[in-house]
């Protein structure tokens, strides 16, 4: 009996603990949030099986029973924008005659509109890095009415999760915007005055990551060759990240310690009296490596006047590949784990000196061809004065080294981030969707409209919800070239047209003229937001407006001999910005070649053709780093035309 008795009290102290713990959400649902307005509203979570659960916003009420499997959900009725409002979640469980309530709280919500931002790391880059461009224009602005959330990196192979990590919710000021993704600021700045609601973002974006990465499992299968990508074992074995991850690491540190322990310069040059003279002299935008990997050092002085000397300084040092840590006379100023960020690191008081500052360079090359970017800022810059960084500068070597193990950049792999930061989102509901992708889709274009398309697909049925896509055109990077060409930089710009077309409540928000040939991340995001915002106002709010539209041409027809016409809608107009409009080609004998062309209207561009030629393929801004003389109009604000080709019919 007395048996009996204590597994009886056993299994009381358990349910009783079951019955303290509280009811959970989400972790998305915070304080801080956005919900979206003119929509049903879900809510679930997590709580004690068979318990009842009452959520409470704006005097709406919903209730439900917690499922066996612990998980509930219910849908709150349609609300206009407004708050801010405290969302309750009351669990109420019966144990023993005795009823308990436990509550959980979302504070400051707000009713408005939720856009769903995701990409790569355009789509993720930070305010603070766009600083040279945008600084003026954030350091002066807040607006509690605009809120803003980011996901962390994170993935699953295996199956979908049910959370997402993410970073608490926050609104916006000049203080806290440095993190906050450019374009998204600026798309939700426009956004927020144009129609004056609440304006939730939430981020979920990867740099370096293919379309493949953000697509379900059961989408993505339906692709050729991917029956068999999706057998292996990463897909299947929850372990399989660990196991590889530590053997990687391992490799990277026996590297990294024996770069190290071959330096022959580290250390050294910190002596009294350590000359630098016996470093060669290179030209630093010169092939000073000659391809090898290792670890390299540069020096170079600057003078600074007495009256200048301890004050507070910022060092600009371009952009270097791969990893750098610089030194202001043997202190410490900053260092950069990658190549692409423009290292701009700050001088503390007390570092500069009167006359000669020494300015070391330590870069460490791990894969490719280690350099310097030229056409980056190279300078020192105190108080109101700015001291130039000459291209000569001093080198040793410390070693050189085999290439770096290679390490697998694991939320790259197929499915991985749809599982982990898009699956957990379930239906919530969302005014419009941002795509700033395609740079990691280079080296396999051909099909990127598909993929696109079914990801796109695969997005809105989970959010149950055809919500308005726009797909941001690559901006100009690299070379400019003199006669047509084929790159990946132009088939993925053309694939980003094509889906535009093919999805329906879609858009192309081009940014030929937005971009660095220097940098794959421009630091111009707010042009790219003004044109995202533009692009999602028509989309989103039915604003038919002249600038909210693209001009897309509608069709090529060869109007006599020698002339064909490229039709574009009625509205907007078309303008030549220059002396003539460039960037267009014309198929011919298999070959594509640059042709005349001019406007005869606002609206139509006519071409000239070689004798014979009745049929062609028409190519406009078909180069990696264009010069876009085709703009449409209202008069005022100006969008180039996108990159396209066109079929003379």
């Amino acid at each position: 009996m007395k048996k009996y008795f204590v597994l009886t009290m056993m299994l009381m102290v358990c349910l009783m603990g079951q019955a303290q713990e509280r009811v959970t959400l989400p972790r998305f649902f915070a304080d801080g949030m956005v919900l979206q307005r003119d929509a049903k509203i879900p809510v679930w979570g997590k709580g004690l099986a068979g318990s009842q659960v009452i959520v409470t916003l704006n005097g709406k009420t919903g209730k439900t029973k917690v499922l066996p499997d612990g998980t509930w959900k219910v849908y709150l009725p349609k609300m206009k924008a407004g708050g801010p409002y405290t969302l309750t979640v009351t669990q109420k469980t019966s144990l023993s005659n005795a009823t308990e309530r436990l509550d959980t709280k979302v504070n400051n919500v707000l009713i408005g509109d939720v856009f769903l931002c995701s990409g790569q790391s355009n789509m993720e880059l930070p305010i603070r890095r766009c600083m040279d461009v945008v600084g003026d224009m954030v350091k002066d602005y807040s607006n509690d009415q605009i809120r803003y959330l980011k996901f962390p990196h994170q993935f699953n192979y295996v199956r979908p999760n049910d959370d997402v990590q993410c970073l608490p919710w926050q609104d916006i000021t000049p203080q806290n915007c440095g993190e906050v993704s450019g374009i998204c600021y600026f798309m939700a700045r426009e956004l927020q005055k144009k129609y004056g609601v609440p304006i939730g973002i939430i981020n979920s974006a990867v740099g370096g990551t293919q379309v493949q990465a953000w697509m379900p499992r059961e989408v993505l299968a339906t692709f050729a060759g991917y029956d068999k990508e999706l057998a292996k074992p990463k897909y299947h074995q929850v372990n399989w990240v660990d196991s590889v991850r530590r053997a990687e690491n391992r490799a990277g540190r026996e590297w990294e310690g024996k770069m190290s322990a071959s330096d022959t310069i580290m250390g050294k040059w910190r002596a009294e009296g350590y000359d630098f003279g016996t470093w060669q002299t290179v030209d630093m935008f010169s092939n000073w490596s000659q391809g090898k990997n290792g670890s390299y050092w540069f020096h170079t002085s600057l003078d600074v006047p007495a009256a200048l000397a301890g004050q507070k300084a910022v060092l600009r040092f371009g952009a270097m590949k791969d990893a750098d840590t610089i030194f202001v006379n043997g202190q410490y100023v900053g260092n950069t784990t990658y190549e692409y960020p423009p290292r701009v690191y700050t001088v503390k008081e007390g570092v500069l000196r009167a006359g000669k500052n020494d300015i070391v360079v330590h870069l460490m090359s791990q894969s490719g061809r280690p350099n310097f970017t030229n056409g980056k800022l190279y300078q020192l810059e105190v108080g109101n004065q700015v001291f130039p960084i000459g291209q000569q500068l001093q080198m040793a070597v410390g070693c050189t080294m085999p290439r770096k193990p290679a390490s697998t950049y694991f939320v790259d792999t197929p499915t991985g981030l749809y599982n982990a930061m898009i699956a957990p989102l379930q239906d919530f509901p969302v005014k419009g969707m941002l795509w700033y992708q395609g740079e990691s889709n280079l080296g396999n274009a051909d099909n990127y409209a598909d993929f696109l398309e079914a990801m796109v697909a695969s997005w809105r049925k989970q959010f149950k919800k055809d919500f308005p896509v726009v797909i941001m055109q690559l901006p100009g990077y690299m070379s400019h070239h003199e006669q047509p060409v084929e790159t990946g930089w132009t088939q993925i710009r053309h694939q980003q047209y094509l889906a535009a077309q093919h999805i329906d409540k879609a858009a192309l928000a081009p940014t030929l003229d937005t971009g660095e040939s220097n940098d794959i991340h421009p630091q111009d995001k707010k042009t790219a937001g003004q044109r995202a915002a533009q692009q999602m106002s028509r989309l989103a709010y039915g604003d038919n407006s002249v600038i909210c539209r693209v001009a897309m041409p509608v069709s090529a027809r060869l109007v006599q001999p020698g002339r064909c016409q490229v039709l574009f809608p009625q509205a907007p107009s078309l303008q030549v910005k220059g002396a003539r409009i460039s960037g267009v080609a014309i198929l011919v004998n298999g070959r594509y070649q640059w042709a005349e062309a001019t406007l005869v209207n606002p609206n139509t561009l006519e071409i000239s053709l070689p004798e014979g030629v009745t049929s062609t393929t028409i190519r406009y801004c078909w180069d990696d780093y264009p010069n876009p003389t085709l703009f449409s109009t209202d008069g005022i604000e100006t969008v180039p035309v996108p990159q396209f080709q066109i079929e003379m019919q």
